[in-house]
């Protein structure tokens, strides 16, 4: 009976993909199918027979898995499990197993048939998606206010630190892929929102509308603290959205300030850097604190009495009074305009007009409440710009360069914008954007005679909105150059000085630099810094490549690189890791059961398999990686500046397009390929040893069913050695 059995099962679960394993009642393996032979590296005659026991590297877990046996009629029991297995190598090897009890036809318990599946790469994935997050958030840094955006199902992709510091209550529920729903409810239980009255569900439903909208109107919240928020929402062109916060509560409270003690406004206005002024139903002026007349370019006493919004221009003054219409209705206005003040200055302001209500509960007088958010606008602007200039596939290296000094002279209103490259004392212009193209690249000047040389001495940004009131008026370059306005930071490339970006104008600033404006130029810097980096290492790459074809390093066959060239290059690259810390992986390929293709088709046939292999892996890398021929069948390559998570990617695309385009008529079976990877580390002083990790895999992915890619474990972060 029992062999009939295990004929059966062999017939049913023999061939599966699926790990399959059947136990009696006793907890002894009955039978085991190849799968999952393979996954616990066992040869399957001789467990059959022992029991599960010593494939549990935790005992804790096989005593818990005693409940399937003593009640296997219990619902209860059929979750699944996460098992840590210990295999017989030595290593362990987390799966989820689901179970189902089997029974005689008297309904007697004759055993469990379990289901194993391996979850390593579910847990690389999750670990992958982590590390983006991570990286992200680091470059949301330079964002003083609190950002965070959602993909268009509404989920969460990144949000900076200030963003889950202002909703401290909330911060457990933003981890990336939570929707902006159930963000949004975590808080609520949590009593973190100030919901005016209104149910959690009505306040919900309206929070939500608003946020769909995602029209860049300005949303006013407040925190159950006290706190008020200034919301805007984007819509992304990805179909997402992303949002800026920004702590107004000053704000408000001085806004609640100047409507419920008038008689204090003054020595209150002139203490906010923001237009304060009253206006009576004619709108003429009956107050303006000190930053009103600064921008208005007037005196108190001149503009008193006047209708200030006349000394606008007529669009704006269209804009003005609309929204004075709406706040003489007695209802409280606010609307982002943008104004050009008598002083000569654009501004993006947040204008809120605030009725004053009378005894008899009229409306007597609109209290006018201007904020210049100019720099915020700006900088939310440059850096979605740069980001979309930065990640473009469109633009080449010098293209970018050129799009990111156009856009620091926008942003910082100059006309003038330089990359520069300093060796010893000497100072050369390597990039520029002028009016009239006056700035030449390759034009050099002394270093003293530049105020980048503060720049460098700074090792910061550093910046001069008038530089004749400064201490750079004691610098040669502002009697050499004549230049009032400078902003400036240090480029760094692997770590040490190449130069400067800056950005000139001979004229004053009428607009301070601000803090956002010094982080914003050391973005700019470290991208170009990065950028130049990496196309020095691209033409070392390619000059490397050039030399090694001059002696004769192409193999024969597949005209791409011998093993003898091939290892000259990759342990340059070992070395070039252990100078800049950039990481590499290791790939090793062979060709599966490519013997039988030459025994049973002829050597000839086995050559056009390999010469059919060698370009399709070609065509597919980039011109920075390194593809050779270690061995009759066995390659390897080196995927550049690429951690284990990615080159996992790009072998993964790679196997499938080998099963695409590695076919012969000729040859009935499939061509297929397995790989082992493996990730430089520090104690990588040679290639060979990296390569040995690499093989130890590609022995794995042989072993384990052929056609697949195995990372090394060493090669993940949890295998990493500790600095």
């Amino acid at each position: 009976m029992t062999k009939n059995i295990t004929l059966d099962l062999e017939q049913t679960f023999g061939d599966l993909n699926e790990c399959v394993l059947v136990t009696n009642p006793e907890r002894t393996i009955v039978f085991i199918n190849q799968a999952m032979s393979n996954l616990l590296k066992v040869d399957r005659e001789k467990v059959v027979g022992t029991t599960t026991k010593r494939f549990f590297a935790n005992p804790n877990q096989f005593a818990q898995m005693a409940e399937l046996y003593q009640s296997p009629t219990d619902h209860r029991n059929r979750k699944a499990y996460s098992i840590d297995l210990a295999l017989e190598d030595g290593s362990t090897v987390s799966v989820e197993v689901v179970s189902a009890p089997l029974f005689d036809t008297d309904h007697t318990l004759t055993g469990i048939l379990f289901i194993a599946r391996d979850q390593a790469e579910r847990k690389a994935l999750e670990s992958k998606l982590s590390d983006i997050a991570l990286t992200l958030e680091d470059a949301l840094d330079a964002i003083s206010e609190g950002f965070a955006l959602y993909d268009k199902d509404d989920r969460l992709v990144i949000c900076n630190d200030n963003y889950r510091e202002i909703y401290a209550h909330s911060a457990p529920a933003m981890f990336p892929g939570n929707r902006f729903e159930d963000i949004l409810r975590f808080g609520l239980n949590r009593k973190q929102y100030e919901t005016g009255g209104k149910t959690d569900d009505e306040w919900l439903a309206e929070r939500l509308d608003r946020h769909q909208a995602g029209d860049g109107s300005i949303l006013e919240q407040n925190l159950s603290d006290g706190r008020w928020l200034r919301i805007s929402e984007t819509r992304t062109r990805a179909g997402g959205i992303a949002g800026i916060r920004f702590d107004i509560t000053e704000l408000k409270h001085a806004q609640a300030k100047a409507e419920n003690a008038y008689k204090n406004l003054s020595l209150m206005a002139d203490n906010i850097v923001a237009s304060v002024t009253e206006v009576d139903l004619e709108g003429r002026c009956v107050f303006i604190n000190k930053t009103a007349c600064d921008w208005f370019n007037e005196k108190p006493e001149t503009l008193i009495g006047t209708r200030l919004r006349d000394r606008l221009p007529w669009k704006e003054r269209e804009a003005v009074r609309t929204i004075f219409e709406e706040a003489m209705s007695g209802e409280k206005v606010s609307s982002e305009v943008s104004f050009h003040f008598p002083d000569g200055i654009l501004r993006e302001c947040l204008m809120s007009c605030n009725p004053r209500f009378g005894d008899d509960g009229a409306v007597e007088a609109i209290v006018v409440l201007i904020s210049d958010i100019t720099d915020r606008k700006k900088t939310e602007r440059t850096l979605a710009e740069l980001y979309a200039i930065t990640s473009t596939r469109e633009l080449g290296h010098e293209d970018k360069i050129a799009e990111i000094l156009r856009l620091g002279t926008e942003h910082f209103e100059v006309p003038f914008g330089i990359i520069s490259h300093v060796i010893d004392d000497h100072y050369t212009i390597t990039h520029a954007q002028s009016p009239e193209g006056e700035l030449v690249p390759g034009t050099s000047f002394p270093l003293q005679d530049t105020y980048c040389l503060l720049t460098l001495k700074s090792e910061e940004p550093i910046a001069t909105a008038n530089a004749a009131s400064s201490e750079f008026a004691r610098h040669p370059c502002h009697e050499i150059f004549k230049l009032e306005t400078y902003i400036g930071a240090p480029i760094l490339v692997d770590g040490e000085v190449h130069g400067t970006i800056n950005f000139t104008a001979p004229d004053v600033r009428k607009r301070a630099f601000s803090p956002s404006d010094l982080q914003i130029v050391r973005q700019f810097a470290d991208w170009v810094g990065h950028e130049i980096a990496r196309q020095r290492d691209h033409q070392a790459l390619m000059n490397a490549k050039i030399n090694l074809e001059r002696v004769a390093s192409i193999d024969d066959l597949t005209q791409i690189l011998n093993r003898r060239a091939f290892l000259e290059r990759a342990n340059t690259e070992v070395q070039r890791f252990r100078r800049t810390k950039r990481p590499f992986t290791a790939v090793m390929m062979d060709i599966d059961k490519f013997k039988q293709i030459n025994d049973l088709y002829g050597h000839a046939t086995g050559d056009e398999v390999l010469k059919k292999f060698s370009d399709t892996v070609s065509s597919a890398l980039r011109a920075v990686d390194i593809f050779g021929r270690v061995g009759g069948e066995e390659f390897c390559m080196i995927l550049h500046n690429a951690e284990i998570e990615d080159a996992m990617l790009v072998c993964e695309r790679l196997r499938v397009k080998i099963i695409e385009e590695c076919q012969l008529d000729i040859v009935k079976q499939t061509v297929t390929c397995s790989m082992g990877l493996a990730t430089v580390a520090r104690e990588d002083l040679e290639f060979s040893t990296l390569m040995q990790k690499a093989d130890t895999a590609l022995y794995e992915a042989k072993a384990t069913g052929r056609n697949k890619c195995v990372a090394h474990k060493s090669s993940y972060p949890e295998h990493a050695p500790a600095l």
